[in-house]
């Protein structure tokens, strides 16, 4: 019996869709066809850019329609800008419908300057701005520079394989910073790496400032939190990473995807999701094709391919150039407990890339000539799951940045309780809007359970009413704000109103024992002072 093979769109063409591309080909080639939506003309090797200031070779890039043409796929240019996952169709930037029976959200993060008043370095189109200041120091016109991992989303490294590159090449020639809100260095990778790269730094001529936050950067004093500011000539900071807005996806207030660990949407039929567009607090181009690869798994396997998926199982695998011999960092993680994190000084894996792909880096090694032999991972090599508990994520120093409570400052903007409404998950829009008509409410919490899953308030109602979502088509999983921000009941209320601003929010859902809604806070500018009425606590 013929059977019509699966369309699987994959939006996006960066490490996680590729990854996935090559993966549905070699495991269900004759069973899907596999398509890129991606803006982009060309691949960029986006790690390697902290190398460009620092020597004269071109950027490494590949033409993304030759590499789909390597996996038997096809790219269609344009953005994912939002679905109709009732009629199965992909909404793009050219104004262009695109169905699918299978849609992998694989479009990446969006970079945010961090650190106002400072440099942001991005990937290789930053490239020029680091080398005008090595120049800079050259002419003894510059005789200090900071380079500053920002509290949020975010992936570190960059940061210290800069300053290590900038160390080495400045010599004595300069003072050289990093300035990091982790405990300790890439504490990401384990106390071990942390006093290997700590020794490298030393070694490196860099100073350290652990556990602070930067905040701003004006006449040579770059602000820090709770420290006092520092004294330098330049400032060069990583970006926040945020997600682009997708209309009829469930995403957080910074953009991320929640995700089960097999890249499933929730609640979204036929809708997987992978890499840094997801709510997987570390964001990295290792872990984002680990992620790609499990979801490929599931869709093949419901496309009719005999292969037993696997579940996203994150090992954290770290390049960090040093300015002479790299380190190759590896760290493992399974809820509470640990295997021992690794450092050393040869290849931990293959191809010894900045990407450990299983399928995207000896992909990539072929095309660039490299000729080592593909080395299989160990059957055991993936041996951890997720989600990882919420203690290991703070020790990771992953989360959100803190907003810290100031009692003092309780009226410096104002909140006000609104009355609590609940809806389910899988209520329609126009359901929902009707009550919040009738209860004349601006925001309404999403429950399952009773636990809190989401917030969708007017705004999101009329986006969805401007994506002409259908009012008994849509449901609330698919525009709530998901993973929301909240307050917990018996946290002190002086900071509510500076912590809705920080993310831009005007609703504050108040919850007990982690996820139990008991009140809502809403950010009143007019009104002069906080009120605490009928919040249940």
């Amino acid at each position: 019996m013929h059977r019509e093979r699966t369309h699987v769109l994959i939006g996006g063409g960066g490490v996680a869709a590729l990854e996935a591309a090559i993966a549905l080909e070699k495991l269900a080639g004759d069973l899907v066809e596999i398509e890129l939506l991606s803006p982009a003309e060309y691949f960029s090797y986006r790690p390697l850019a902290v190398t460009l200031p620092f020597d004269a070779e071109a950027p490494v890039r590949f033409e993304l329609s030759e590499l789909a043409r390597r996996v038997g796929a096809s790219v269609t240019r344009g953005a994912l800008t939002g679905i109709d996952a009732w009629r199965r169709q992909a909404h793009t930037s050219t104004n262009r419908d695109i169905d699918y029976d299978v849609l992998l959200v694989a479009c990446g993060a969006l970079p945010i300057p961090a650190v106002k008043g400072a440099s942001t370095f991005c990937g290789p189109s930053d490239a020029e701005l680091v080398r005008h200041v090595l120049d800079e120091i050259a002419r003894g016109d510059v005789r200090s520079v900071a380079f500053v991992v920002p509290g949020g989303p975010t992936w570190p490294l960059p940061a210290y394989d800069l300053a290590l590159l900038t160390g080495s090449y400045a010599s004595a020639g300069a003072e050289v910073w990093l300035v990091t809100p982790e405990k300790e260095p890439l504490q990401l990778f384990g106390p071990p790496a942390s006093a290997v790269v700590r020794e490298l730094l030393a070694v490196r001529g860099v100073e350290v400032r652990t556990d602070v936050y930067a905040t701003s950067f004006a006449d040579g004093l770059l602000e820090l939190s709770p420290d006092e500011p520092l004294h330098v000539d330049r400032v060069i900071a990583l970006p926040r990473l945020a997600g682009a807005p997708i209309d009829g996806i469930p995403q957080t207030v910074d953009g991320f995807i929640p995700v089960d660990d097999h890249g499933r949407v929730h609640g979204v039929a036929d809708v997987y999701a992978a890499g840094d567009i997801t709510s997987f607090p570390v964001k990295h181009g290792g872990l984002a094709t680990q992620q790609a690869l499990a979801a490929a798994e599931t869709i093949a396997a419901s496309a009719g391919a005999d292969v037993e998926p696997q579940p996203f199982r994150p090992i954290v695998h770290g390049l960090l150039l040093t300015g002479s011999e790299p380190r190759f960092l590896r760290r493992e993680l399974h809820g509470t407990a640990e295997t021992e994190p690794v450092v050393a000084s040869e290849a931990l894996w293959w191809p010894p890339a900045k990407i450990a792909g299983r399928h995207l880096g000896p992909f990539l090694a072929e095309l660039t000539g490299g000729s080592e032999p593909h080395v299989e991972y160990p059957d055991d090599a993936l041996a951890v799951r997720v989600p990882l508990e919420p203690d290991v994520v703070d020790r990771l120093q992953v989360g959100r940045a803190a907003v810290v409570d100031d009692p003092a400052n309780e009226e410096s903007g104002a909140v006000s309780s609104i009355e609590v409404c609940e809806v389910a998950p899988e209520d329609t829009l126009g359901e929902i809007a009707e009550q919040m008509l009738h209860e004349e409410v601006s925001a309404v919490l999403v429950c399952e359970y009773g636990s809190l899953i989401g917030v969708l308030t007017t705004k999101d109602l009329i986006a969805a009413f401007a994506a002409r979502a259908h009012p008994s088509e849509a449901r609330a999983r698919q525009w709530m704000t998901a993973e929301p921000v909240t307050l917990d009941a018996e946290a002190g209320r002086g900071g509510a109103a500076r912590l809705m601003r920080t993310y831009g929010i005007h609703h504050l859902p108040v919850v007990e024992h982690g996820d139990r809604p008991v009140g809502v806070l809403h950010l009143d500018e007019e009104t002069p002072a906080v009120m605490a009425i009928g919040l249940g606590f």
